[in-house]
C-alpha cells in the first residue's frame, strides 16, 4: 500500500518541478511511512513520486519500478493478489524481473499487452505506468473502486495523485469548491466521479483507465460490473452455498499474501466472522482481530458477538471504545483525511478501529462489499414506491411531491413520481431536495444548473443488464455509494494511520460469482443475504448465524444529543467561513435536531460539509 503521484508534460523549470514533486510526496507520508522517493524523468518533462508502506518484498520494493531497460516505469497503490502467477507467465514470455514485488508486474504486463493489460490484474489498485519512449502516461483504478486516483490538467502540466491533498500541496492547483459537486453531495452524501469537491480536480471512476500521449486523452472502462446469466452456475441452494464458500475461502487465502502479519476486523456479524474464520484456518493463533465497543449505546454494541467469535477461532483479540464525546475531536481530522465531504455517519467509529489495528499490524481483512453484492440492506426489499407508481397517476404523484412538506411522505412521493425505475432507485439515498439546498446555501454556492441526482443514476448499459429490480438496486450501490463513499472512506481513514484494509468480498472471483447469481439467492422470504446467511449457518456459532444484519451501526440521534449537539451547533453557526446562509440554517435547527433517521442524516451531512470547508477552504 502506498501513495503515488506525478507530473507529466510540464512547462516548469527543473528546480520548480522538483519542489512541486517534493511537496506532493510529503503530503502523502501517512500513506507510506516506510520510505519515499522522487524521480525526475526529463524525457517526459515530469517526474514520479511515491510513499511506501512495505508489505511485500520489504527489501527491494522501492517505487517507481522500471522494466529491464528503464523505458517503462510503474507505480502502484494497492495490492495485486495474482502477481505471483502473472510473474511466472511473464518470465516464460521472456521478461526479466529484479524484485519479488507486485509493483513490478504492471510494467512488464504493459510491455506484453499494451494499454489493455489492466484486466489481467486481480486486486485493488490505483496505478500509473509511464512509457518514456512513447511519451505516454496510463492511469488505472481497480474495478470495485477500492483505491483512489485524482488528477488535474494545469497550465504547468498534468498532475495525478492518490489523494487530492497531494495535488493541492504541489502549489499548481488551487483549493476552490465545485458548486455542482457540493450540490450532489448534499443530495446523496457523496461526490461521484469524475467530479470532486474541488474545482479543477477530477478522479477516475472505478474500473476506468485514462491514457495521455501525443494524440491527446483517451479514457475507457476496462472493468464494468455488468449482470449476466451463467449456465454453469449451480442452481440448487446447496450447490450455490458450496461454490460461494469455496470462492470466499480462496479469496481470503490470496488476501493473506504478505511479508508482514495480516489481521482482521471482527464485528461479530456474518461478513467479518466468515473472513476471520477462513483467515484463522491459515494463520491459527497468529491471527489478530480487532473490534469496537459502544459502551454508551448497548443496543448498537456487538462486543458479545465479536468476543464469542474471537474465542471460537482462538485469535489474539483487541478492542477499543468509542464514546460520543470523541466526535468533536475526531471530526476535523476525519474531514482532513477524507479529502472530500462524506455522508457516512460511521466515519468516527471506523477511524477508531483503524487506529487500534494500526498499533498492531500493517494490514487487515475487512468485510466491505458483502452487503452491496449480496443484498444486505433493507431498501433492496422495500416495494412500496414501486407499487405506488404502478397504480397512481404520475402527474398526481409529482404534484404531491411538490406540495407535501419535507419529510418521509414527500420523499415517498418523490420516489414514486420519478421518471424511470433507475431514478426511483437513486432517490432512496437522497437527503436534500434542490429547494432545500437553495434555502440553506448562500446564493453564490447555488449550482447554476443543478445536476441533482443525474450523475448518480445507474448507467444505461448496467440498467439494461439487470435481470430484475433487485439487480438494479444492488447496481445503484455497487456503482455509486460503494466506491464513492464507503470504499473512499475506508481508504482514507485507514491510510490516515498507515493501515491497509483488504476486502476479500470484492475479490474478482467473489464479485463475478455475485453478479452472475440470481436474486433469489440474495433476497428470499423477506430476508437479506440468503447465500451469506446459509454459509454462516454452516460455519459460525448459532448465536452469530441467527443474527439479522446490523453493520457498523451508530445511533441516529448521536449528533443531536449531548455532548455532540453543542459541537454541531457551534461548528455550523460559528465557523469563520461557511457556504451556508447562517440565518436560514439557524431557522432550520429545530428540524435538524429531531431524533429521527432522516433528520440525523441531514444534520451529519451538513456537519461534514462544514468540517471539510474549515479544513480546506476556511
Amino acid at each position: 500500500m502506498c501513495g503515488i503521484a506525478g507530473i507529466f508534460d510540464s512547462s516548469l523549470p527543473e528546480d520548480r518541478l522538483r519542489q512541486a514533486l517534493a511537496a506532493m510526496e510529503q503530503a502523502m507520508v501517512h500513506r507510506g511511512p516506510d520510505e519515499g522517493s522522487i524521480r525526475l524523468i526529463p524525457e517526459v518533462k515530469g517526474g514520479l513520486v511515491a510513499r511506501r508502506l512495505s508489505l511485500v518484498d520489504l527489501e527491494h520494493g522501492s517505487q517507481p519500478i522500471p522494466n529491464e531497460d528503464e523505458t517503462v516505469w510503474a507505480m502502484l497503490n494497492g495490492e495485486i493478489y495474482n502477481h505471483v502467477e502473472l510473474r511466472r507467465e511473464l518470465i516464460d514470455q521472456g521478461h526479466r524481473f529484479r524484485t519479488n514485488c507486485d509493483t513490478e508486474v504492471p510494467s512488464h504486463l504493459y510491455e506484453q499487452h499494451g494499454e489493455g493489460f489492466l484486466p489481467h490484474l486481480h486486486g485493488m489498485f490505483g496505478l500509473a505506468v509511464l512509457d518514456v519512449g512513447a511519451r505516454r502516461l496510463l492511469l488505472g483504478r481497480d474495478g470495485p473502486g477500492m483505491k483512489p486516483l485524482y488528477y488535474a490538467g494545469t497550465a504547468n502540466g498534468f498532475l495525478f495523485a492518490s489523494e487530492a491533498k497531494a495535488l493541492l500541496a504541489s502549489g499548481l492547483v488551487k483549493a476552490e469548491p465545485d458548486v455542482d459537486a457540493l450540490d450532489v453531495f448534499l443530495a446523496k452524501g457523496f461526490v461521484p466521479p469524475p467530479m470532486t469537491a474541488f474545482a479543477g480536480i477530477s478522479k477516475l471512476a472505478a474500473g476506468e483507465r485514462l491514457v495521455i500521449d501525443r494524440t491527446g486523452e483517451r479514457r475507457a472502462f476496462f472493468s464494468r460490473y455488468v449482470y449476466e446469466n451463467d449456465p454453469e452456475m449451480p442452481t440448487t441452494d446447496e450447490g450455490v452455498v458450496d461454490e460461494f464458500g469455496r470462492r470466499l475461502e480462496a479469496s481470503v487465502q490470496s488476501h493473506l499474501r504478505a511479508d508482514v502479519d495480516v489481521g482482521a476486523l471482527l464485528s461479530g456479524g456474518w461478513d467479518s466472522s466468515l473472513t476471520s474464520l477462513y483467515a484463522s484456518r491459515v494463520l491459527g493463533s497468529k491471527l489478530k482481530t480487532f473490534s469496537i465497543i459502544f459502551p454508551e449505546d448497548p443496543d448498537k454494541d456487538e462486543s458479545r458477538f465479536s468476543r464469542l467469535m474471537a474465542k471460537r477461532i482462538g485469535s489474539d483479540h483487541h478492542e477499543i471504545e468509542y464514546r460520543r464525546a470523541d466526535f468533536a475531536e475526531l471530526a476535523p481530522r476525519i474531514a482532513r483525511a477524507l479529502d472530500e465531504p462524506q455522508g457516512s455517519a460511521t466515519a468516527a467509529p471506523a477511524e477508531r478501529i483503524f487506529y487500534l489495528a494500526s498499533r498492531h499490524v500493517k494490514t487487515v481483512l475487512g468485510g466491505e462489499g458483502a452487503d452491496e453484492l449480496f443484498g444486505g440492506y433493507t431498501w433492496y426489499r422495500n416495494q412500496l414506491p414501486y407499487l405506488t407508481r404502478a397504480i397512481a397517476p404520475r402527474l398526481l404523484l409529482k404534484l404531491a411531491a411538490r406540495v407535501t412538506p419535507e419529510g418521509r411522505f414527500r420523499r415517498g412521493f418523490r420516489q414514486a413520481s420519478a421518471d424511470t425505475l433507475a431514478a426511483v432507485d437513486a432517490e432512496w439515498m437522497r437527503s436534500f431536495t434542490i429547494e432545500h439546498k437553495q434555502r440553506l446555501l448562500k446564493r453564490e454556492f447555488w449550482s447554476a444548473n443543478p445536476p441533482d441526482l443525474a450523475p448518480t443514476v445507474l448507467p444505461t448499459d448496467i440498467v439494461e443488464s439487470c435481470r430484475d429490480s433487485v439487480d438494479r438496486r444492488l447496481g445503484e450501490d455497487v456503482h455509486g455509494r460503494l466506491p464513492s463513499a464507503i470504499l473512499q472512506q475506508i481508504d482514507r481513514l485507514s491510510m490516515m494511520h498507515s493501515l491497509e484494509v483488504r476486502s476479500p468480498f470484492l475479490d474478482r472471483g467473489v464479485a463475478d460469482f455475485a453478479r452472475k447469481l440470481p436474486s433469489r439467492f440474495k433476497i428470499r422470504d423477506g430476508r437479506e443475504k440468503f447465500v451469506v446467511r446459509k454459509l454462516a449457518e454452516r460455519l459460525l456459532p448459532p448465536e452469530i448465524a441467527g443474527r439479522r444484519k446490523q453493520g457498523l451501526a451508530y445511533p441516529q440521534n448521536a449528533f443531536s444529543t449531548p455532548p455532540t449537539d453543542r459541537y454541531a451547533r457551534e461548528l455550523l453557526l460559528e465557523s469563520p467561513s461557511s457556504p451556508f446562509d447562517r440565518e436560514a440554517l439557524e431557522r432550520e435547527m429545530p428540524q435538524l435536531f429531531q431524533h429521527d433517521l432522516g433528520a440525523g442524516l441531514k444534520l451529519y451531512r451538513l456537519i461534514m460539509l462544514q468540517a471539510w470547508w474549515n479544513e480546506y477552504l476556511g
